[in-house]
């Protein structure tokens, strides 16, 4: 295991902090100026401050007493077990999101491991702050006429911030939910937007005696990701995010895929768990997509904002107040497309 050692001032203001901050690339950062290498389980101690600037080999783990912030001048990846969150998490803030691609895979190499009562492949925290801001913030909107089944473009009601490569997917408007369907953007012209393959179903798109019945068009892709690696897809053990007493979590424009756990208890894609008071904390403009059990779940936690979120091809119940005495939460213009059936189970 490596820990940086030997860092005994308390970090300030800001600017303190940022001035403090290390390179995760120079060899002076780490102990024996030894960078980690695949397979490293690495400790990041209280009051030290490292700059993800270069995408690490596989890690066995991830411990952050410290801070770890990812830099914003290249596209990074970061593939670990695990990460345990006492400090610190940053890839963006609120005041300056994220805008080059940042991606966390948890890999699943060593089995069954407990970490603090919080399991395993996952985003753990405990008394710490997860900082997530990406720089999207049209999650969703409408069509502005019917796309016909055949067509290859469709026009939506804003399109803003949606560009070539963006996954997205278009609620079904027929009675069988199945019909939702999702396509890769080969170009945008205003709010006309360009699908990599023609639609198979019509989507209806048109306001019916003052009846607003136009379908709806979500945004899958983000630049900031966390996922499981792609062995999830055949265990059905995704990752997933959980917050302890005390600890907070700040999440906007973030894309959440191949998460939560299949059939386990508190494993799910973003959990707030018996946190309290949550006054100030949000996922928002994010995407939760193809998960193995649930999408936001809020705990014995009040007052946390759930905003203008995307979810779809997910499993469970979605938006999930697990106790029903939480108190002052607010859910407001989430978008929720297609849950489906368990995948080891009947569907009924």
């Amino acid at each position: 295991a490596l820990s940086l050692g030997g860092f005994s001032a308390v970090a300030g203001a800001a600017e303190q902090a940022a001035a403090k901050a290390t390179r995760w690339s120079d060899r002076a950062t780490w102990p024996g100026r030894k960078v980690p290498k695949a397979g490293d389980s690495v400790t990041i101690p209280a009051g030290k401050t490292v700059l993800l600037d270069v995408s690490p080999p596989a890690l066995n783990g991830l411990t952050i007493m410290g801070k770890l912030a990812f830099a914003d001048d290249k596209d990074l990846e970061l593939t670990t077990e695990w990460v345990m969150l006492h400090g610190e998490l940053e890839i963006g803030t609120e005041a300056r999101p994220h805008t080059r691609k940042a991606t966390i895979t948890l890999t699943d190499t060593v089995k069954g491991e407990a970490m603090m009562g919080m399991g395993d492949r996952g985003i753990m925290i405990s008394g710490g702050t997860l900082n997530l801001h990406g720089d999207r913030h049209n999650a969703w909107t409408k069509l502005a006429r019917t796309a016909n089944a055949g067509s290859n473009a469709i026009e939506v009601l804003n399109a803003a911030e949606w560009r070539v490569g963006d996954e997205i997917v278009l609620a079904s408007t027929d009675f069988n939910p199945r019909q939702a369907e999702r396509r890769n953007i080969t170009a945008v012209d205003g709010n006309t937007v360009t699908l990599d393959k023609p639609l198979e179903y019509m989507h209806f798109g048109e306001i019916t005696f003052d009846v607003d019945e136009r379908g709806e068009v979500g945004l899958l892709t983000r630049n900031i990701k966390v996922q499981a690696s792609a062995d999830s897809e055949q265990s059905y053990i995704g990752g997933h995010i959980m917050a302890m007493v005390t600890s907070r979590m700040f999440v906007e424009g973030v894309e959440l895929t191949r998460m939560g756990q299949h059939l386990t208890l508190a494993r799910y894609p973003i959990h707030w768990h018996l946190n309290g008071d949550g006054a100030g904390q949000y996922i928002r403009n994010s995407a939760i997509h193809d998960t193995f059990s649930r999408c936001v779940t809020v705990h014995g936690t009040n007052n946390v904002v759930v905003q203008n979120n995307v979810t779809y091809n997910t499993v469970g119940h979605c938006f999930f107040l697990e106790d029903g005495i939480e108190t002052g939460n607010q859910y407001v213009r989430n978008l929720a497309i297609q849950t489906k059936c368990h995948p080891t189970k009947p569907c009924v």
